[in-house]
């Protein structure tokens, strides 16, 4: 049988040995005090930039190395196996973005903020990775178009909220957001399963989901799953209308694959990658050089 082909493209892979001279107007980047007792494993709270309601000014709150470092060059964290290793501390980052800057142009000064400021060296390795595809399952899809929620209310994948709208204890989970694309929840997916995941569903809308499952009981038919997706425990978001939404998911519910297929109608399909491209951090400073 010939094998599916998981086509994947990362924007901008290129990390140029001659960075471009792209550069903020002003940057900011304060450390944050290490915290103490119970905290969210990923309060990281992101806005502004090119394609925001505030293309003028980034602001990145409680941001860690790894944030900033998967904002700059467009990654999924699949695409950063070395983030575990990287420094725990946060900062609170403050740019103000020229005038009529592109998104390309704004992630390259991302890069260049982190090469001058923290020393960042890395370069991209090729991977042969295997990953899904996100099909419409037999029976057809169980999802909820959005309906009239605003923009200012309804939470995208990305940069428009403060949390991802995951919410994960021990090994129970669930998510909600609204207005989401199946290029967005396909991406989703892949946090959660650390490896590429594709968009082949055809379906164009925007929707509010709403999925709950158990974290040890996410196993599909083409063997085991180990969850990739890092860094998620703890997190909590809010649908339309914001603020957390409920309690964790139960654990004795179903894995991340058949709770897909039966709450939302969708499937995961494996498939076949010929190479992927992963960012290697070969060096950087735990903490920026000075303001």
């Amino acid at each position: 049988m010939r094998p599916i082909l998981f086509s994947f493209l990362l924007i901008g892979s290129a990390y140029s040995q001659t960075p471009s001279k792209a550069e903020f107007e002003v940057a900011s980047i304060k450390a944050n005090p290490p915290q103490t007792g119970f905290h969210f494993g990923n309060d990281a709270v992101v806005s502004g930039g090119p394609g925001t309601p505030d293309p003028g000014m980034f602001r990145c709150s409680k941001c860690s190395l790894t944030r900033l470092i998967l904002k700059a060059f467009r990654l999924q964290a699949y695409q950063l196996p070395g983030k575990n290793a990287l420094p725990e501390t946060t900062f609170e980052v403050m740019a103000k973005v020229p005038a009529k800057a592109t998104e390309e142009e704004f992630s390259m000064m991302l890069q260049n903020m982190l090469r001058e400021r923290f020393g960042l060296t890395a370069h991209f390795q090729e991977k042969t990775m295997k990953g899904f595809h996100l099909v419409v399952a037999k029976g057809g899809p169980k999802l909820q178009e959005s309906g009239a929620t605003t923009a200012a209310t309804s939470p995208r994948v990305g940069e428009s909220h403060a949390h991802s709208g995951l919410v994960a204890f021990g090994t129970s989970a669930s998510y909600r957001a609204a207005k989401l694309s199946m290029t967005e929840l396909a991406q989703v997916l892949s946090e959660q399963v650390g490896v590429p995941v594709d968009d082949k569903t055809g379906l164009s809308g925007q929707y509010d989901i709403s999925l709950r499952w158990s974290g040890n009981a996410a196993s599909h038919p083409g063997g085991s799953h180990t969850d990739g997706g890092g860094g998620h425990e703890g997190h909590y978001g809010g649908g339309a209308g914001g603020g957390a939404f409920g309690p964790a998911a139960d654990p004795s519910g179903p894995g991340l694959f058949d709770a897909l297929q039966q709450q939302l109608g969708l499937r995961l399909v494996a498939a076949e990658q010929s190479t992927a491209k992963l960012l290697i951090v070969d060096k950087v400073l735990p903490k920026p050089t000075e303001n």
